[in-house]
Formats: structure tokens, C-alpha cells, sequence
């Protein structure tokens, strides 16, 4: 590539779903002539929303990477998913850029969602700003916008541009450091304060004078972006090309580029110490770093990578850190505005992609083979909706696993696993939009379509009272004969202790070399119990006394009468269901907190605490797993989407007795039905 670390600005458009950010990327990719038309979500003609999914739901579901040539700079401009179920990507973008932008619409407001990509921005380190989008929209109203963005990001932020009325009277975009506008003058004397602020020289002459010099203004404004002493924020009007020059401005003139925003961590070999700094210059060791992967049917696996440092060509073989050994590379590809093309070299600070090469992996790194260095992984939101699918074409047991392997691949967020005592395929996400979308990607991309149910629960059995329990075995069909009596006594433990069998015979009344052949026997009850068929935790089976005949005692006869002497037991000892209980965290807007605590106890649901941060009020909870199966959909009904939770396996519970009743009705139909 021509250019320069320097010459780079890396992006990520962040924010609520409809806030204008696939727009934003038309009007630039038009204004620089990438495309011959303005692109438009709402007509199907975005250059960003190109997957069939997105086409037909008029949104962006995955990140899409654009260079856009704008004034002498390479802006690589990630536009990232704005719906909460496709937050992995935006979370991805942020660890391979430099600033991420904020966009907000001026008819509504920050949502909750906006706010936790802000923090994932913060966390990432990134410089920030904000653009304020649809000043012409019904209902806007940019004062209201700005307060409301003021009161939750801090006076940092301070407008750049501003509209000149609202909605229908939009007409123009004032710029405060031309003096436009009414409120020019005080945006100026807001922004001069956020600026002096990041250099102690400057900030002690501010206080003096009272004023700073545009040459010290634009000298520290880039400056005080980086330190997080200002957020600036800009008016777009993408549809009638306004405030798009203002913008464009900003990012060449004030943006980090890869080579001034500094160094990032890494770590040697294994360790998780990430200790060594990497600064992002052509003249190091070569390292790059995966963000995102796309598993195409036809070209195969496709890595899009950060180079972090030095530069590297189509003819080289870097080191795979993971797996110790070169990697062949089978394409490299530079970004040519919406489109991957083929390139001889990229260098630091760059975006681009690697095609066929099947071992690389989200977070993956390559690097030179005497540098060999990994960098950190993001936190990604665990999963909270799961569906249990099944091919609807027999025979297909195959293709999906290796379908929903390669979407797993693509999506840190979305997982498939066989449940290890259900024995079903289960696939978990985000919410029921999340996995509807992956398993759509699955029929149109590897042929497969798919039926879904809800999971079972994993139940547990148990006893509640001591019982006693026999059982004597005796078979006779001529010739050898089959024997053995067992006496037990069949405990409950505490919760969570498990099983223990005690031998307690005396006098030979059973050969030692039975004994352990009762023990599998009732091993082997334990993983069916007699309710509902769901595998026996907390009891004890203590063997005390029994028969044998020296001639028709074996092994299978002791076994069969561990087994169901201790059914006999079982059923006799007040046999009750286990429930597995959640430890739930919800975080919703504050004036969501009486409809949330109201809805958690009609599921059954414990609350332990509630704390307010910001206006987001944390609610903490336990509830039986059962009632959490749908609560992603249940929470964003009540929340207007707004409310977000994860949660994590506590302990088990017995069930209610009607609800038992209900789960070994069902079980018994199952039973009879097969």
C-alpha cells in the first residue's frame, strides 16, 4: 500500500439501531465518489447492508469494513450493528481502531444500549466523539439531545456543529469555530475549557487570559481527545449532505492515527501477562491480529486483521502464534472502498484479509517467527437464549454440526454444544432474533434447515426421608439358575454432596466379591432415578445385609439387585425433583425497576439487591432456570428493549409439588408415546 501509518484513520461507527450510522457511510462513500449513487437502508441500495438478511430487514446485522479515500488520509470506517443481539461485532471493531464514533439521533435520545457501547469504547481505550444525526426527523429536538448526552457522559462533550432548528425548520448546520449561530459564543467558551484542560501549561494560561489562541486550540485538540477531556460532537445530515465536511475534517485533522495513538499490550508465548508494548511503526517485527472471520461456501475461511506492526507481503510465511508454525497464506487482500482486492503489502496500522486459511481464529495472531507475540481478547456478553434444533432433513446430522461449527467461528456470541444428559443439539445466543438469524445463515449458506423446541431442563432426583429397600433375584430356566438378595437403607445427603455407597455387611452374608457389583447396579439407577427419568444426585446407599447361593450367585444377579433394590428404596423415601436455580443480574433503566421486580416474582424469582449507577439500576436475583428460558424476550417487552441480563448456574431446588406433578405427567406421556 502507498500510504503511511500516519496517513491512516481507523474508525468504528457505534450506536442504537436507526441512529444513521450505515447512512453516514453512503454519503461519505458518495462524496468520495466510491459509488455513483447515494445509498439509501429504507430501498435496499446501502453499499453497507449486503447480506440477504440485512436487505430484507432494512438493518445492519455484521460489520462491514469500508477504506474510503477522504482528503489525502485512508479512512478504514467499520460500520458495526446496531441492534444489542449483534453487539460482538461493534465490541470486536473497538479493538482495532483508534476512535470510535457515537452516532445519536436527535428524535431519540441515548438509549441503554448506546451507553454500554460507550463503556466498551472506554474500555477499549478509544478517542471518541459523537455525531448527532436526523435534525430534521419528527420530534427532533438537538437541546434536549445534547442534555441528555451532557448529563450522561459529563460536560466533556461539547458541541462542534449545531442545527439551526429542528425538525421541519432544519435548514443548515452552524459551525461553532466559525462564529455561526446563537450559540456559537458559549460552545466556544465550552470547548476552549475542555481543551486547556488537557495540558497543564495551557490550562494555567487559560485561567490568566480567559481565552486561547486558535493556534494552541487546534494544537491541543487532538490531544485533548485522546486524554478523554472532550468529546466532540457534530450535527449530520447524511441524506441532504450536510455536516459531512465538518466531520471529515475532524477525523484528518484531530483523529489519532495508528502511529499517535501509542502503544498497545502484548504477551510472550503463553502468558497471559500482557507486559510488552507494541508501537504501530513500518520498521518493527511484523504482527497482526485477527478481528473478525467470514466462512464463505465458495472461497472458504476469509481473516480480516489489524497489523499492529511492521508490514508484511503476499509472498511471506509469518509465524501462527497458537499453533507454533508458519502460516500459508493463500491471498492477501487490501480494502478498495466496499470491496477486498488483491494487494502485495500492507503495513502498520492497516486493515485487510487473508483468504483460505483455515486455521485462523477469531483473536488469532501472526507475527514474525523471532517476535512472536499474542494480544489481548475482548469480554464478549454470555450467551442468554438457547434453542434445541434438529435437521428437518434426515440426514443432515452431518452438515449442520459442520454448519453451526462455521457460524460459531464467525460469532463469539453464538454457540452449539450436544447437552451431555439430554443428549440434544442445543444452539445459544443473545436472544430468539439472534439465533432466527444465525439459523437462517445456516439454510442459506450450507443448505440446512433446521426445526427448534425449547431445551429440557435438566432436572436432578432426589429422596427426602430415610427408606429401607429390597430386593431378591431369582431366575430358574433349567440348568444354571440366577440369585441374589440385597437389604439397604437409602439416605438423603445435603444438597450438593453427591452419592456415597457404604458397605456395612457383616458375617459373609454377601461375598466381598459381590459387593462391587452392586455398587454398579445401583450406579446404573442413578442415571435414569424413577420420577421423570432425570439422573439421582444427594443420597446414599448403604448395603447391610443380603443372600447368595454358591452355585446361581454372579455378578449380573447382585448387579440386577443393587439396582432395583435401590429403586425400591427410592420410591419409598419420599423421592422429589431438582430444579437447577440461576443467579441473575439485570440491568435496566431506572424507571423500568418496579415492572422488572414485579414480573421476577410472578417467575418464581428471589430478589437480593438493587443498586442504582448512572440512572441504570442493577437488580440481582435468583431464579429457577425453567422461568429464564424466554426472559430475554420478556425483559426487552417490558423495557422497550432497553433492559439487558446475564446470569449463571447457582444450585439446585426442589421443585414446587404441582409443578412436579406437571413435569412427570409430561414425562409419563413421553414415556407411553415412544
Amino acid at each position: 500500500m502507498s500510504h503511511k501509518p500516519s496517513e491512516v484513520r481507523n474508525v468504528a461507527l457505534f450506536g442504537h439501531g436507526g441512529t444513521g450510522k450505515t447512512a453516514i457511510i453512503d454519503a461519505i462513500a458518495y462524496a468520495a465518489k466510491i459509488t455513483s449513487r447515494h445509498g439509501d437502508s429504507a430501498h435496499g441500495t446501502s453499499i453497507s447492508n449486503s447480506e440477504p438478511e440485512e436487505k430484507e430487514r432494512r438493518q445492519t446485522l455484521t460489520s462491514h469494513l469500508f477504506q474510503l479515500p477522504v482528503e489525502g488520509i485512508a479512512l478504514n470506517i467499520i460500520d458495526t450493528p446496531g441492534h444489542a443481539d449483534f453487539q460482538a461485532d461493534a465490541i470486536s471493531a473497538m479493538q482495532v481502531v483508534e476512535t470510535g464514533i457515537l452516532c445519536v439521533s436527535a428524535t431519540g435520545g441515548v438509549t441503554f444500549h448506546a451507553r454500554s457501547l460507550w463503556k466498551a469504547a472506554e474500555r477499549a481505550k478509544l478517542g471518541r466523539a459523537i455525531v448527532v444525526t436526523h435534525p430534521d426527523g419528527e420530534n427532533a429536538n438537538f437541546e434536549e439531545t445534547l442534555a441528555d448526552l451532557q448529563s450522561i457522559f459529563g460536560n466533556v462533550v461539547v458541541p462542534m456543529t449545531y442545527p439551526d432548528g429542528d425538525g421541519a425548520a432544519f435548514t443548515a448546520i452552524h459551525d461553532v469555530q466559525q462564529g455561526q449561530g446563537p450559540m456559537a459564543a458559549t460552545y466556544r467558551e465550552q470547548l476552549e475549557e475542555r481543551v486547556a484542560e488537557s495540558n497543564d501549561a495551557l490550562l494555567e494560561s487559560y485561567l490568566e487570559t480567559g481565552e486561547i489562541s486558535e493556534k494552541d486550540l487546534d494544537e491541543n485538540f487532538p490531544r485533548a481527545i485522546a486524554k478523554g477531556t472532550l468529546v466532540p460532537l457534530f450535527t449530520v445530515c447524511p441524506p441532504k449532505e450536510k455536516g459531512l465536511n465538518k466531520l471529515l475534517h475532524l477525523i484528518k485533522q484531530d483523529l489519532p492515527s495508528p502511529e499517535s495513538y501509542g502503544a498497545r499490550p502484548a504477551a510472550k508465548g503463553d502468558s497471559d501477562q500482557f507486559s510488552e508494548l507494541v508501537e504501530c511503526t513500518v520498521d518493527g517485527p511484523f504482527l497482526a491480529q485477527v478481528f473478525k472471520v467470514v466462512i464463505d461456501k465458495h472461497v472458504g475461511r476469509i481473516a480480516f486483521m489489524r497489523c499492529m506492526r511492521g508490514k508484511l507481503s503476499a509472498e511471506q510465511h509469518p509465524l501462527h502464534v497458537r499453533l507454533g508454525k508458519p502460516e500459508k497464506i493463500g491471498g492477501l487482500l487490501g480494502l478498495k472502498g466496499e470491496k477486498s482486492e488483491p494487494t502485495q503489502e500492507v503495513v502498520a496500522g492497516d486493515l485487510f484479509a487473508l483468504t483460505k486459511v483455515e486455521d485462523l481464529r477469531m483473536w488469532d495472531c501472526l507475527a514474525d517467527e523471532h517476535a512472536a507475540l499474542h494480544m489481548p481478547k475482548p469480554a464478549y456478553p454470555a450467551s442468554t437464549f438457547a434453542l434445541a434444533v434438529t435437521p428437518a432433513s434426515r440426514g443432515d446430522e452431518q452438515k449442520i454440526a459442520d454448519g453451526l461449527d462455521r457460524l460459531c467461528a464467525e460469532d463469539p456470541t453464538f454457540s452449539s454444544r450436544r447437552h451431555p444428559e439430554t443428549a440434544e443439539l442445543l444452539v445459544s445466543g443473545l436472544s430468539p432474533l439472534h439465533l432466527e438469524i444465525q439459523l437462517a445463515r445456516l439454510l442459506r449458506r450450507f443448505g440446512v434447515g433446521t426445526e427448534t423446541s425449547m431445551p429440557r431442563i435438566p432436572y436432578r432426583e432426589t429422596i427426602s426421608v430415610p427408606a429401607d429397600g429390597h430386593h431378591r433375584h431369582k431366575k430358574q430356566s433349567g440348568g444354571r439358575g440366577q440369585f441374589a438378595e440385597v437389604y439397604m437403607r437409602v439416605l438423603p445427603r445435603e444438597r450438593g454432596a453427591g452419592f456415597e455407597f457404604v458397605d456395612s455387611v457383616v458375617g459373609g452374608a454377601i461375598p466381598r466379591n459381590f459387593i462391587p457389583e452392586v455398587e454398579k447396579g445401583v450406579r446404573k439407577f442413578l442415571s435414569t432415578g424413577a420420577i421423570a427419568g432425570f439422573p439421582v444426585v444427594d443420597c446414599a446407599a448403604e448395603l447391610y445385609d443380603g443372600k447368595f447361593h454358591p452355585v446361581d450367585s454372579d455378578q449380573l444377579s447382585f448387579q440386577l439387585a443393587g439396582q432395583r433394590g435401590f429403586h425400591d428404596g427410592f420410591v419409598k423415601a419420599k423421592p422429589v425433583l431438582l430444579e437447577p436455580i440461576m443467579d441473575v443480574e439485570i440491568m435496566v433503566p431506572e424507571r423500568f425497576t418496579g415492572d422488572v421486580a414485579g414480573n421476577l416474582s410472578s417467575l418464581r424469582g428471589r430478589m437480593s439487591g438493587m443498586e442504582a449507577t448512572e440512572g441504570i439500576q442493577h437488580i440481582t436475583a435468583q431464579v429457577p432456570l425453567k422461568e429464564m428460558q424466554d426472559y430475554s424476550t420478556l425483559l426487552r417487552s417490558i423495557t422497550a428493549g432497553e433492559g439487558t441480563f446475564h446470569m449463571e448456574m447457582s444450585h439446585y431446588e426442589p421443585v414446587p409439588g404441582n409443578l412436579q406433578a406437571e413435569i412427570v405427567k409430561a414425562h409419563q406421556k413421553e414415556h407411553e408415546e415412544h
